[in-house]
């Protein structure tokens, strides 16, 4: 290894690598070596390029986080905090998406019926603690209005039709919500998912692409009685705007609950997993009860 002029970081000095082998370069007194490495159990996330001078520049490109990772979806390379990259793999890293290698996003799945307050109390927890919220319904929403998104424009052709927007696309959404936090700071891991998985089909959907890249810390359960959150949307609905907030419509949104979300949180359930709430209650009362969960668990 040697230095760059004026620094005492050391440089890798390494010519291009073959682009379908996954590789780490460890040093080792001295030495630097190449070898074939599993996929990391950590997730790896991110979408922006790495920012590199002009490719003419002789200057070598800073890449400095401890134990960050470039790459793409085929080649994946570990260069130790301090290393400096150099030579033709600079060409390498600003054509690679930039990406971290950070714990996996720590989730916590938010349900209830509707009108059980969620949306109130994960504002609240938010304040308190060092957590994003994220709706899977806003999201789909920002993203169908979004100008110039194809996903937005497929989301739009599925709610045209009658047609149910397919589990992936949501999921993505949150997959992509999630990444473009922790890229603003790494300390923002931790994720409030508000009303989902709101079916068997959503927890399939979500076992299938976040299996090994999110944890579930557990599911946050807010317990109210069919009459309490009916009365309680029917008074949101005289100056939220929603057209779902009639009799009608709630009726048939809490049946919807009862037969489709409901059993995922018995599935929790089963795995130690629910922290139920009373939540017929005020919010000041709840949210009491919602501060001693995440005091004891974070």
């Amino acid at each position: 290894m040697r230095s760059v002029s004026g620094s005492n970081v050391p440089t890798l000095p390494v010519s291009a690598p073959s682009v379908p082998a996954v590789m780490s370069v460890v040093s080792t007194g001295g030495v630097v070596r190449a070898n074939s490495t599993s996929r990391t159990s950590r997730s790896l996330i991110g979408s922006s390029c790495v920012t590199a001078e002009e490719e003419s520049a002789p200057s070598a490109t800073s890449y400095s986080p401890a134990n960050s990772f470039i790459g793409d979806l085929s080649t994946v390379f570990f260069f130790p905090a301090g290393f400096m990259i150099v030579g033709p793999l600079r060409s390498l890293c600003k054509k690679a998406p930039r990406i971290f290698l950070a714990m996996n996003p720590q989730v916590v799945f938010v349900l209830g019926g509707p009108g059980a307050g969620k949306g109130t109390q994960c504002a609240k927890i938010v304040e308190n603690y060092s957590y994003t919220h994220l709706s899977a319904g806003d999201l789909l929403r920002e993203e169908r209005s979004r100008t110039g998104s194809k996903v937005g424009q497929l989301i739009d052709n599925y709610i045209k039709e009658g047609k149910i927007v397919p589990v992936e696309i949501t999921i993505n959404l949150l997959k992509k919500a999630m990444e473009e936090t922790m890229q603003k700071d790494e300390n923002k891991f931790r994720f409030l998912i508000d009303g989902f998985p709101r079916n068997e089909d959503n927890l399939q959907g979500w076992v299938e692409v976040m299996d090994g890249k999110a944890d579930v810390k557990f599911v946050l359960y807010f317990d109210c009685s069919n009459d309490v959150c009916i009365d309680r949307c029917l008074e949101r609905g005289k100056s939220s705007g929603r057209t779902d907030d009639n009799k009608e419509s709630l009726e048939k949104r809490m049946k919807t609950f009862l037969q489709s979300t409901r059993p995922i949180v018995e599935r929790y359930e089963k795995q130690g997993k629910v922290r139920t709430i009373d939540a017929s209650r005020t919010v000041c009362e709840v949210f009491a009860d919602v501060k001693s969960i995440f005091d004891r668990e974070g």
